[in-house]
């Protein structure tokens, strides 16, 4: 077996991380504490290759916070704007013009009810919501607007 090269291995994680849209998060991540056995007092009985592995390990838990944040941020953009095309869907129902789109309305309303347990926001809500910066949205059900065939 051949030894792990860290420093190649924490170059790697270092060109993914970059690749990730790290911008998108818009929750602050904690700082995370440096691993336990990582700390002063059992520096001194780590081997090397305990030390390596540890360092590893601290850099792939940090990227896993990241990338979960940053999933976490882009379904909140999907929702809002899976809201929007709701709320435009909804608008073009109410004209004769386009009846048929009553039918695709009441399709999404009843999904996202139906994942969230609650109506959906109204335009107005979530136009103040937004207004205020907020960033509390369910974003559980993001899905649950597409239109279900």
């Amino acid at each position: 077996m051949q030894p792990m090269n860290t420093e190649r291995l924490l170059a790697e994680l270092a060109k993914v991380r970059a690749a990730m849209p790290l911008h998108r998060i818009r929750r602050k991540l904690k700082p995370k504490p440096v691993s336990e056995r990582l700390n002063a007092p059992s520096l001194n009985t780590l081997s090397m290759v305990d030390f390596e592995l540890e360092t590893v390990a601290d850099a792939l838990e940090t990227m896993v916070e990241e990338t979960n944040a940053v999933i976490e941020a882009l379904d909140e953009s999907l929702f809002e704007q899976a809201l929007d095309i709701y709320y435009a869907a909804e608008e073009l129902a109410r004209d004769p013009e386009h009846a048929h789109m009553v039918e695709h309305v009441e399709k999404m309303r009843r999904s996202y009810e139906a994942e969230e347990g609650r109506p959906i926001p109204s335009k107005e809500e979530t136009l103040a919501r937004r207004a205020r910066g907020s960033a509390a949205t369910a974003v559980a059900g993001s899905s649950a607007l597409a239109v279900q065939p």
